[in-house]
């Protein structure tokens, strides 16, 4: 869909029916199989895009009715014969950013749903921290009127339950920044966001091949508008502000796990009364695990695009590695997840052994009762692996009220 769409532009030099056998690949469910590495973004993605060329040519396989099978015979099966490409048609399928665009326009809705949830387990920890709600009022975002941070504030009062000018409360005046200032964490993600979206429009309806054709005078026009550098700067980017916005929930399940002080959340959220208790660990290997996402998501944060190798002879001397970037912000996006579905685990955890449930903001009362429709609370020690795997699917199939 991304090549066709930037192949439609109409500056590729490629025939219309060229165009529409890609369409009847999409029609037919024939999805080429296509290697991850090998792209470094600089005269776009043309190892993994020759694959699409190649299953145009009735070459290399292809993904169908549930296997893996030689493209021609795929092609067959459903009665499309192989085409041959003209003069330019195979460059102009393999040259541009498709791959790369494709990966980070995967990556938005994604995010944003991360960042949506993420506002409401914010909202789950300050209750149960007995934090206070008067560090998401609105007349601290008007005062400073970053629109992200805005925004996140708002969906965390939502979670609460608040009005827009949430009273200070008694206790504790100001709570730790994971609590206080996620707004301005992950305010910052949902302004990339934004850009993003603007920059992947771009791509996503230009002409990244080369060369292109003026239709008018039939010139060549030969340029590097299949340079990747601007998907690779706004990956590298995304994946700054999620991993940031992982470490949030990672530093909340610490004040959870340890904060009994103030809150009267049990150490390491042991529901085990008694003797026993401290033969019991709790959530205990679960903040270790937290520990190792947030490491991994942070190592894969370094900026691809710095990673410039001069290869193909020194041709191709400068190049942005988008899609690896891209890929990078994928693998960060799914430590994203189970972080965020740890973190929704460990405020039930919370809720139960405090006996609050009752007591919880609707929004967030929903969200407590779905988990626990899939997700037992931890009284024995347990395993955790199946429960993080199984809201996790919940939520990646839409079934937990995130929002309102």
């Amino acid at each position: 869909m991304t090549r066709l769409s930037q192949l439609a532009v109409g500056w590729s030099g490629i025939r219309v029916d060229t165009l529409r056998a890609m369409v009847r690949l999409l029609e037919h469910d024939i999805m080429p199989c296509i290697p991850e590495l090998g792209s470094v973004g600089a005269s776009g993605d043309l190892t993994p895009m020759s694959y699409v060329a190649a299953v145009l040519s009735g070459e290399r396989e292809v993904f169908f009715r549930g296997g893996v099978v030689p493209a021609a015979e795929a092609l067959a099966a459903v009665g499309l014969e192989p085409i041959r490409l003209q003069h330019k048609e195979a460059l102009s399928i393999m040259n541009g950013t498709s791959v790369m665009t494709a990966l980070v326009s995967m990556a938005l809705d994604r995010a944003q749903a991360f960042a949506r949830a993420h506002a409401l387990v914010t909202a789950w920890t300050s209750f149960l921290l007995r934090g206070q709600p008067a560090h998401f009022d609105e007349r601290l975002f008007v005062a400073k009127p970053h629109p992200g941070p805005a925004r996140y504030a708002s969906w965390v009062r939502s979670g609460l339950a608040s009005g827009p000018r949430p009273p200070l409360g008694a206790g504790k005046i100001q709570d730790p920044y994971s609590v206080r200032c996620a707004p301005h964490v992950v305010g910052v993600l949902l302004e990339v966001l934004d850009q993003t979206a603007a920059t992947i429009e771009i791509e996503l309806n230009g002409a990244g091949d080369n060369p292109l054709i003026d239709e008018e005078t039939q010139i060549a026009l030969h340029g590097g508008n299949f340079y990747g550098s601007h998907v690779a700067h706004v990956a590298d980017t995304l994946k700054v502000q999620v991993a940031h916005a992982i470490e949030i929930l990672e530093r909340q399940l610490v004040l959870l796990c340890h904060s009994t002080a103030t809150s009267g959340i049990p150490e390491n959220l042991v529901r085990i009364e008694g003797p026993g208790q401290t033969a019991h660990h709790g959530f205990k290997a679960v903040e270790i695990l937290a520990s190792a996402l947030v490491a991994e998501a942070m190592k894969q944060a370094a900026p691809a695009s710095v990673f410039s190798r001069s290869t193909e002879g020194h041709n191709q001397d400068k190049v942005p590695m988008g899609s690896i970037a891209a890929r990078d912000l994928r693998a960060i996006q799914g430590l994203a997840d189970h972080m965020l579905a740890i973190s929704m685990l460990a405020a039930a955890q919370a809720t139960d052994a405090t006996g609050r449930a009752d007591a919880l903001p609707p929004p967030v009362k929903k969200l407590y009762l779905a988990i626990r429709e899939i997700c037992a609370a931890t009284d024995e020690d347990q395993r955790h692996d199946v429960l993080i795997t199984r809201c996790l699917a919940s939520f990646h199939a839409g079934k937990l009220p995130i929002s309102d």
